[in-house]
């Protein structure tokens, strides 16, 4: 008999000694897999092209995704997918063998309701809504036997400059969010609809083709993409890059550097729309080296990611990450690590100085890290972000800054902004996104609240580059006080100007309704070395620029509704943000939290006694990134699911062999 009690010990607490099971890969309910050989694929194929057209500042994709169902039954599928966090979503078309259907922008609930119709009277019909600014859902209905509907999107955005560098990233899959169990069923249904495959040997499993146009009206020193092999063409300041069929299983980048007498100082595009001129401003600062800042003290504290998501690649690169900055920290300086996944844990009780000593206790804690478990990113900035500012920090009139190294998989985002905002005092917060697939969005933001930058590893060769420019950055002066002068009343965004670390530009994007052309825009600002100002000059654009021009007023609508949905987060009443957010997104016909788009075919094709099957698409793996593991949500009072289950299965176990009559008669 108590051989018979042992065995059920063992199976009571498997949940504890197995908490971190893998995720199952067999096929979702309601799916449809058909058979390929001795495997098993989906009934309905994904494939994608993007075409970019990148002039001056402005980029603009259209971005084509091809449904084909393989099965004899009809299909409705369902797709999530990441875009930049930043993109402008202006337009949708629904492509049926040679039938077009222009989609339009409606409020959320009447456009899902259109397509809720059309689905259950057979019409083909198409739904894109925004999930997260980087996270956007694509619903297809009644895709017919052996029949391929294309769902093609055009978006707006400007393109990135730093440190010398222009880039464009293209977020081709994403990492599943952990979402807190305490933030309920519709969070959860948000992030969990599908998990991603492994893509099958030998089988390009959804594939991607990508087309870029590139003109700077300058030539260029370098045109690289680090992640993807790709072909490049030039003629005269025009440069074609092309990306044959490839898996969608990590961000595209591309990157192009001018010539060093060409490195822009200042640029500023205007265009007008009927009575309205919109402008988009960049700025960039004068890098000036100082050595005041190497006598101030500093606080550092690492904040490292080790949950089921950075399995793999992933958290080799943020333990190589972690380790180059303890490497840069120098004698006067304090610091401390803390690792997190279901709970936070510090190195350290408080920080402490960086003297060889606790640097290699630091080196061999991290030698060590693994990844596993959730993501309960919460505690770890609680933990890292003290109300008020650290006391001994403040004491010392030290700078405190806090290195979040993460890939940002998390559901909660909105709610850890909010948080960083409450419990940032004198800290600065820099974030250090790691992976082939990271959650820019978060990383954007989270800096921005926390009022430092961010730098994104997506290789670990990149690892030393990356941490040594956001470790420049840590040791320069900022750039405070920014203001902007018009010579017209304007509508600008964002309205609080931020602090600038060096080679980091200022971007601004106004509305007026008086012209520009012609004028003068003052910035100044204060520097290291005093008082700084600049002019520039709103000219009108060279002959072969002019494509740079169009899409201004995308962007400051876009550049509005983020601006606007910020003060939501900061506290602002949602339905006042709401009623300024809604004019903006139907006049311009932009996706937002408020609105979608939605195409509908007017004539049925799919037969009233034909049923249609519900399929999830779902999306790749982030190359390099280990099967994701099944981590049990932490309750309210820290402490794992998994171990409370643990605990009433020991509990109910010794019950069993103490009283053993009171269960077996």
């Amino acid at each position: 008999m108590r051989n018979l009690y042992l065995l059920l010990l063992c199976l009571l607490l498997s949940p504890v000694a197995n908490a971190q099971d893998p995720v199952s890969e067999a096929p979702g309910a309601g799916q449809l897999w058909l058979a390929a050989g001795a495997a098993l694929r989906p009934a309905l194929q994904l494939d994608a092209e993007a075409d970019i057209d990148i002039t001056g500042l402005v980029a603009k994709v259209r971005l084509r995704q091809r449904f084909r169902n393989d099965s004899p039954d009809w299909v409705d599928a369902e797709y999530r997918y990441p875009l930049p966090s930043q993109a402008a979503v202006h337009r949708l078309r629904l492509v049926i063998g040679e039938r077009v259907i222009e989609g339009r922008v409606r409020e959320k609930a009447e456009a899902r309701k259109t397509f809720e119709k059309a689905r259950a009277e057979g019409r083909k019909a198409g739904l894109v809504e925004q999930r997260r600014p980087n996270l956007f859902s694509n619903r297809v209905a009644n895709i017919g036997p052996g029949e391929t509907v294309t769902v093609e999107l055009h978006y707006t955005q400007r393109v990135d400059y730093r440190d010398g560098i222009f880039s464009l990233r293209l977020p081709t899959t994403l990492t599943p969010r952990y979402t807190p169990a305490q933030m309920g069923a519709e969070a959860a249904q948000v992030w969990n609809l599908q998990l991603p495959q492994l893509p099958r040997p030998g089988e390009p499993l959804q594939p991607i083709r990508i087309e870029a146009r590139l003109n700077m009206g300058m030539t260029l020193a370098e045109v690289t993409a680090p992640y993807h092999p790709v072909t490049l063409s030039r003629q005269g300041h025009h440069y074609r890059v092309s990306l044959p069929e490839t898996p969608m299983d990590r961000d595209f980048l591309l990157q192009w550097r001018p010539q060093p007498a060409a490195q822009p100082r200042a640029a500023l595009f205007h265009e007008r729309l009927g009575a309205e001129e919109y402008a988009l401003l960049m700025v960039l600062p004068p890098t000036t080296p100082s050595t005041a800042p190497a006598a101030v003290p500093r606080e550092v504290i690492f904040v490292i990611d080790t949950s089921g998501s950075m399995g793999g690649s992933p958290i080799e690169q943020a333990r190589a990450s972690l380790q180059f900055g303890l490497s840069r920290l120098k004698a006067g300086d304090r610091f401390n690590v803390i690792a997190f996944d279901q709970m936070p844990r510090a190195l350290f009780t408080a920080a402490v100085e960086a003297t060889p000593h606790n640097l290699g206790r630091a080196s061999e804690f991290v030698r060590h890290l693994e990844a596993g478990g959730g993501t309960e990113m919460r505690s770890a900035l609680t933990m890292a972000l003290p109300v008020g500012g650290d006391t001994a920090a403040a004491a010392q009139d030290a700078l405190r800054q806090v290195i979040f190294i993460t890939d940002g998989a998390v559901g909660n985002e909105v709610e850890l902004f909010e948080h960083i905002h409450r419990r940032l005092g004198r800290s600065r917060l820099f974030t250090v996104g790691i992976g082939s697939a990271p959650n820019g969005w978060f990383m954007r933001k989270a800096a921005q609240v926390g009022r430092g930058d961010q730098v994104l590893i997506g290789d670990i060769t990149e690892v030393q580059s990356a941490m040594e420019t956001l470790f420049t950055r840590l040791s320069q002066p900022l750039l405070r006080d920014i203001s902007v002068s018009w010579p017209v009343p304007v509508q600008a965004y964002p309205a609080t100007l931020p602090d600038l670390y060096p080679g980091e530009p200022l971007w601004v994007a106004v509305r007026s309704e008086q012209a520009l052309a012609g004028s003068t825009v003052q910035v100044s600002g204060e520097g290291a070395g005093g008082p700084w100002q600049h002019t520039v000059l709103a000219g009108p654009p060279a002959s072969d620029m002019e494509a740079a021009w169009q899409g201004i007023g995308t962007l400051w609508a876009r550049a509005a509704i983020e601006a606007l949905l910020d003060e939501k987060t900061l506290g602002r009443d949602p339905a006042e943000v709401r009623a300024e957010v809604l004019p903006i997104a139907l006049k311009h016909q932009l996706l937002s939290p408020y609105t979608s788009f939605v195409a509908v075919e007017q004539t049925p094709s799919r037969p009233p006694e034909a049923t249609a099957m519900q399929q999830a698409v779902a999306n790749l793996r982030p190359r390099g990134q280990a099967p994701q593991v099944h981590a049990w949500p932490s309750t309210g009072l820290g402490l794992g699911i998994n171990y409370l289950v643990g605990v009433l299965a020991l509990f109910v176990a010794c019950v069993c062999w103490r009283f053993p009559r009171l269960y077996w008669r």
